[in-house]
């Protein structure tokens, strides 16, 4: 009787935040939930979401049932849907219901780790780790800005947690040296992948006046939207404590993108201002001689794209972005 069982499921999910923890982890109900109904299509959403309750638990004394959590969560996770999987493309085409199953993955993801994502590190799961942290970057590719928002907030926090052990990719101190690098090259390459999300995505700072809307023309704007500018400063944020970890690859991101908009196949007015606002965002991250001569870069090559583009439009928008 399916309609009993998603009754039962969506009981359990209002019961899960306060029934006492032994019949959470004492009992079968994780195993249950993982093996009997994540698959399950009709089911899969309220059962992540019931998951999603239980990983959001903060006890110190359940360790090896918080570890098979996530460890058997994400085999049924890659049966389902594989890392080779184009989540952003798969959303846009996707149901209601598997929008909503990317949206629940990635509040189940977020949630874990940053309870128990140490916990995962400690026990040497590297894979299972990066793997989970793959489906997040993934995630946040996903054209959405809600299920952005739940990432971005686990990647400033990752960030941010990763900096206060080692302040600066540049500082030779030897405070925490030997766990600090442990960790920063745990996570290299996933951040290397969120530096290039930020970068691409970057919201619109309070101070742009010259933007281009809807009918692709070039306007002038004066309003104030506090959503956007709450979610650049997030952002920014993020990126900022990205680039102390390692300013070099946010330099070689950005240096990849300028030169596609030079050479024309990444150009076009809303890429060239997304790439301009984060080049921005990260004013006086770098170290002093870094950012001048990397600013001395910038503006030539957008001196040069400005020569190089016909039309008063075109014109605006560079010099826009020059200022």
């Amino acid at each position: 009787n399916a309609s009993l069982v998603d009754a039962t499921l969506h009981t359990l999910l209002r019961f899960l935040n306060w029934i006492p923890l032994g019949y959470i982890f004492e009992m079968k109900l994780i195993s249950t939930l993982i093996f009997k109904f994540l698959n399950v299509p009709m089911f899969r959403n309220v059962t992540l979401s019931c998951l999603t309750e239980i990983a959001g638990v903060t006890v110190s004394n359940y360790e090896e049932q918080f570890v098979a959590l996530l460890v058997q969560t994400m085999e049924q996770l890659e049966a389902m849907l594989p890392l080779t999987t184009n989540i952003r493309e798969a959303y846009a085409a996707g149901r209601d219901q598997e929008q909503v199953f990317i949206q629940n993955l990635a509040l189940f993801l977020c949630t874990y780790l940053k309870e128990h994502g140490q916990l995962i590190e400690r026990r040497g799961l590297t894979n299972t780790l990066m793997n989970a942290l793959r489906y997040l970057v993934l995630i946040s590719e996903v054209e959405e800005v809600e299920i952005f928002k739940i990432c971005l907030e686990f990647w400033n926090a990752l960030a941010a947690d990763l900096y206060k052990i080692a302040p600066c990719a540049h500082s030779a101190s030897m405070y925490g040296m030997g766990k600090s690098v442990g960790r920063k090259a745990l996570y290299a390459d996933v951040l290397s992948g969120v530096r290039y999300i930020m970068i691409s995505r970057m919201a619109k700072p309070e101070e742009v006046l010259v933007v281009e809307n809807e009918n692709g023309e070039v306007v002038r704007e004066f309003m104030k939207d506090t959503d956007s500018i709450n979610l650049y400063k997030n952002m920014r944020e993020t990126l900022v404590y990205l680039t102390h970890l390692d300013y070099q690859d946010t330099e070689r991101i950005m240096t990849e993108k300028l030169q596609n908009q030079v050479n024309g196949t990444e150009w076009s007015w809303k890429n060239l201002n997304t790439l301009c606002w984060a080049i921005g965002s990260i004013s006086g991250a770098m170290m002093e001689e870094d950012e001048k001569r990397f600013l001395v870069i910038v503006i030539k090559e957008l001196l040069g794209l400005c020569e190089q583009k016909k039309g008063k439009d075109n014109k605006a928008i560079i010099a826009n972005n020059i200022m």
